[in-house]
């Protein structure tokens, strides 16, 4: 969770691909709007960005956001990602 409330996640076979994305619920009023930061796979095949991101999400104090994924990358065997939303 953010200081404005925001919270943020994975899902792992979601997105834009199939390969997974990073999201952000906005806080506002009392309730979350879904916001859909990064879809995994997006540079098509073989994934080099990443795909079926596993782990918690991590922030940092600058906002950056930081997890895994447990396949694509160079070598096909997963990813350390980092998004600025």
């Amino acid at each position: 969770m953010d200081a404005a409330g925001d919270l943020y996640g994975t899902t792992v076979c979601d997105g834009a691909y199939g390969y997974g994305n990073i999201f952000e619920l906005v806080y506002s009023n009392g309730s979350y709007t879904y916001r859909d930061l990064y879809d995994f796979c997006s540079l098509g095949q073989p994934c080099t960005d990443g795909a079926y991101p596993i782990s918690n999400v991590s922030l940092d104090t600058s906002g950056n956001l930081y997890g895994t994924a447990s396949a694509g990358g160079s070598q096909g065997v997963g990813v350390v990602w980092e998004i600025t939303p």
